[in-house]
């Protein structure tokens, strides 16, 4: 599906334009008048309709980031677009850190009682300890000590629930 676009004039007299690509964008905008004919320099940008709409607003696309929006950022994949959302809104990370810190991400999808009950499978956790003393471990308590003690964090991104480790 292609993404559109609105560039909104912060000058009233002037009609704003849709568009769907960074090179339509700068051809409309190029020869964007107002009702005087002075050009239009400077543009509110607002994503219309399409894929990544909120990826688009936790980057905070404006018109000097557009192009990088449109080179980056618009056909991330839905695994790098939450990791980029988490960057950009949990980390406080901006457009340019959010690229150079996308592999250094990882999201669960779940809630931390999930992620408890993962880690311990998959990090073979319990096989130290014997079968029968194995049923005594607290799952739940050992999610809730990973979120207060700041090794995990869950997060909500896009409707979802994820779990996240700290950078």
């Amino acid at each position: 599906m292609t993404n559109i676009y609105h560039a909104t004039p912060y000058d009233i007299s002037a009609a704003g334009f849709y568009f769907s690509n960074y090179e339509d964008y700068l051809e409309k905008s190029a020869s964007h008048r107002n009702e005087c004919g002075d050009p239009v320099e400077e543009y509110e940008i607002q994503f219309i309709d399409g894929d990544n709409c909120a990826l688009f607003r936790a980057i905070g696309v404006n018109q000097a980031s557009l192009k990088l929006w449109f080179e980056e950022f618009e056909n991330l994949d839905e695994d790098d677009a939450v990791k980029a959302i988490y960057l950009a809104e949990h980390v406080s990370c901006t457009a340019d850190e959010v690229l150079g810190h996308l592999d250094d991400v990882y999201l669960f999808e779940g809630t931390p009682l999930e992620y408890a009950e993962s880690y311990i499978e998959d990090t073979g956790l319990l096989n130290e300890i014997p079968e029968h003393l194995r049923y005594y471990f607290d799952t739940e308590s050992f999610a809730r000590d990973m979120v207060l003690g700041g090794d995990i964090t869950q997060v909500e991104i896009m409707g979802r629930s994820w779990i996240a480790q700290p950078l």
